[in-house]
């Protein structure tokens, strides 16, 4: 009895939030939701020296919390590749909660997360991007959101996963993006928060310069935004920092 009091309001909280968001406008495939509206994103970051207010309506699902990018990406593999479809292994780095519980219910894939840093994820592996510890030719899928603006060498880890991903496999990366790219190796924590937004990223990435470097790992290139791929996932009448840097998707091929 005492068990189930505690939870009563939770799940009473849980019911009213649904109520409140229920509606037709948006959906998130992420949980399966429908909603009116969704939660905003709230923050401010410094590009290049300058902040920027990336406040952005409509932006997390509030079922399940997901972002934009992560319903781009899932509306995009279920509606523009077979990945769904057919037996496939599928390695997911830095795996983002909402994604990996949808990966996990599809019995056609046999499902790895991974991460430099595991014990921030439940059974994830340790797995080090630019040394990847599987042999050539091990995976059908990679998936790499949000990682490699973080990493120092990511070149280097563009060919780990050129490596490890089978012919005619695929790998989809999603990193920020924005009007012109920029490094500078002697920035320090400080000044990189300065200058790229978040001082644990390395540089900031344009769709050129980006492009290019997956090309030169060896793969085959296409670029996608949201306005290539329709849905109500996200809100399209709104501009915003966050709006415009989460908006694009590579797909790689081997």
């Amino acid at each position: 009895m005492n068990s189930v009091l505690k939870t009563t309001p939770l799940r009473i909280a849980r019911i009213a939030k649904c109520i409140f968001f229920y509606g037709n406008r948006f959906y998130c495939l992420c949980c399966n939701g429908h909603f009116r509206m969704m939660r905003p994103y709230r923050g401010s970051f410094y590009v290049r020296g300058v902040l920027i207010d990336a406040y952005t309506k409509n932006a997390i699902c509030p079922n399940c919390g997901s972002h934009m990018r992560y319903r781009f990406i899932l509306t995009f593999l279920k509606n523009h590749t077979d990945i769904f479809q057919k037996k496939l292994k599928l390695l997911h780095i830095a795996p983002e909660k909402q994604i990996s519980d949808f990966f996990k219910k599809q019995k056609n894939i046999e499902y790895l997360a991974g991460d430099i840093d595991p014990s921030r994820y439940t059974n994830a592996a340790k797995i080090d991007i630019t040394n990847i510890h599987f042999p050539d030719n091990s995976f059908d899928v990679i998936l790499c959101s949000h990682v490699l603006e973080h990493v120092k060498g990511d070149e280097q880890a563009m060919q780990e996963m050129y490596r490890v991903t089978k012919v005619g496999g695929r790998v989809v990366v999603v990193v920020p993006i924005y009007d012109e790219a920029f490094e500078d190796a002697s920035l320090d924590y400080a000044g990189r928060e300065k200058m790229y937004g978040i001082g644990d990223h390395r540089r900031l990435n344009s769709v050129a310069s980006f492009k290019s470097k997956l090309g030169s790992a060896g793969f085959n290139v296409h670029v996608y935004s949201f306005n290539d791929i329709p849905g109500n996932y996200v809100d399209r009448t709104t501009k915003s920092l966050y709006m415009t840097s989460d908006r694009y998707l590579f797909l790689c091929t081997k």
